[in-house]
């Protein structure tokens, strides 16, 4: 949605899920990579922390695969949330961070997000990624995201993207 709003022409984004954990996702990112002729300038890996314990193996192996790892902790909510408040207290799992995001909007079962209509603008026509990468930024220093929660590395991703446009 963020290549659509944002008409970024030049951006061409698959997304691509992997079930498994962080470092298996991380190893089937770079042996896509690999089969693909090059034809990926950037590899990007979102995984949450959940129940994982491998994350430590997960974010040297994606130095070593060349992948950029996003990680959100406890789940990638918490970017969803941060565009919306300036939530810094720790957040057990998804249903809490469930139960804090319905306070501002809707939350899918199916989990999927409507950029348009949840987190474009605010009221004063802010955007809210902007406003969502700024306190991200604050939660947890950049590659520690594991390590804190809340925390997310999804300001990186979302500045990659956007940097597409500059």
């Amino acid at each position: 949605m963020f290549k659509k709003h944002y008409k970024l022409s030049s951006l061409s984004v698959q997304v691509v899920k992997h079930p498994g954990s962080p470092s298996q996702v991380v190893r089937h990112a770079a042996k896509r990579r690999a089969s693909s002729s090059g034809d990926y300038d950037q590899t990007w890996c979102v995984v949450d922390v959940d129940e994982y314990r491998d994350l430590e193996h997960a974010t040297a192996l994606a130095r070593e695969e060349n992948v950029e790892l996003v990680v959100s902790n406890p789940c990638f909510e918490v970017w969803l949330l941060l565009h919306h408040t300036d939530h810094r207290k720790w957040v057990r799992n998804y249903d809490a961070v469930k139960s804090l995001l319905l306070r501002h909007v809707p939350v899918p079962d199916d989990k999927s997000v409507n950029f348009e209509r949840d987190y474009h603008h605010d009221e004063d026509g802010n955007p809210r990624w902007r406003q969502a990468v700024t306190r991200a930024r604050r939660l947890a220093e950049e590659g520690r995201e594991h390590l804190e929660n809340p925390s997310t590395g999804m300001w990186r991703l979302a500045l990659a993207i956007h940097g597409c446009a500059d």
